[in-house]
């Protein structure tokens, strides 16, 4: 294609040839253009052999803001990624295959209405598995906020501070109370090695196979066990003490000289008072049997004999002396 000048001292007839040559030469005839092109002109002719050579021997890529390229022969789509965000993999034929590799590395975040892995949903602060579990393995679970929820099952529960609560029930180091009254209740049968009270004075707890009360009262201490066959055994040198009806200084004690060999006390069944060495005037005439006292029982003795006449003894009279 030749350059066309025309000179400012050139001939219209110049200029008509010229131009003639330009159309006809450089511009060819529009009747040879190919059918396939419609336009008529060389701009329009131009973005349609673009059109048309991209459709068939080229493509177009378009980003998300309606940005778009056109591809075509002797062009090079590159696809970068590094080695834990995206991978691209170029093969016969003609085919470009974009995944992501087994552990993805993101640096700022994903957002999405739901994430997905096998059983396991995570959707809006939520995670369910369909499974129903969820298996954090031998991994630790850390949280600075609330653990809300039903059952909680594990083999060891650890928090830490210095007071936790579990419903109603208040633990502050090895200590339990109810938070809304006054009174633990256990309704299943409950075991420890000691029950103490309050203040520690009465002590329940198992010493030599027998179940023992033990109290460190000042003054009032007792240490009793109950054996398996309901017998209660009061241990060595402690008494039995009443105070009686009035809170004084007053009481009755009770207690027993240490036995030498295995002796039994019983008490008769009736109603009475129990007499003592020290007790007065005690003794009435209906609580002798008759003929319980004889000679023997008499302090000083006299007796009355009745003879016959032939000077032997017929009867025998005993009475207590002056």
């Amino acid at each position: 294609m030749a350059v066309r000048n025309i000179a400012v001292t050139d001939t219209l007839e110049t200029f008509r040839t010229e131009f003639n040559d330009l159309a006809a030469n450089d511009f060819g005839d529009i009747a040879n253009l190919s059918g396939s092109i419609s336009s008529t002109n060389l701009v329009e002719a131009m973005n349609e052999t673009i059109s048309i050579a991209t459709s068939t021997a080229g493509f177009t890529i378009e980003d998300s803001t309606s940005t778009q390229q056109i591809i075509g022969g002797g062009d090079v789509l590159r696809v970068f990624g590094t080695s834990n965000e995206i991978e691209a993999v170029v093969s016969a034929t003609d085919t470009l295959t974009i995944g992501l590799p087994s552990v993805v590395s993101i640096t700022t975040s994903v957002t999405a209405p739901t994430v997905s892995t096998g059983n396991m949903s995570l959707t809006n602060g939520s995670i369910t598995d369909s499974s129903g579990s969820i298996s954090f393995g031998n991994e630790n679970l850390t949280t600075t906020g609330t653990i809300n929820g039903g059952a909680i099952t594990g083999t060891s529960i650890t928090g830490s501070g210095a007071l936790h609560t579990l419903g109603t029930v208040e633990i502050s180091g090895n200590t339990l109370r109810s938070t809304d009254s006054t009174r633990l209740n256990i309704n299943d049968s409950f075991r420890a090695n000691a029950f103490e009270t309050q203040t520690g004075l009465l002590t329940v707890n198992e010493i030599g196979g027998f179940p023992y009360l033990t109290s460190t009262a000042s003054g009032g201490a007792i240490t009793a066990a109950l054996a398996i066959d309901a017998n209660l055994y009061v241990a060595q040198n402690r008494t039995i003490i009443y105070e009686g009806s009035t809170s004084d200084s007053n009481r009755t004690t009770l207690t027993v000289s240490d036995p030498t060999g295995t002796n039994t006390v019983t008490i008769p069944d009736n109603t009475g008072t129990i007499i003592t060495t020290g007790s007065i005037d005690a003794i009435t005439e209906s609580m002798m049997a008759n003929d319980a006292i004889g000679q023997n029982e008499l302090k000083s003795l006299v007796t009355l004999q009745i003879l016959n006449s032939a000077g032997t003894t017929l009867k025998t009279i005993y009475g207590a002396g002056a």
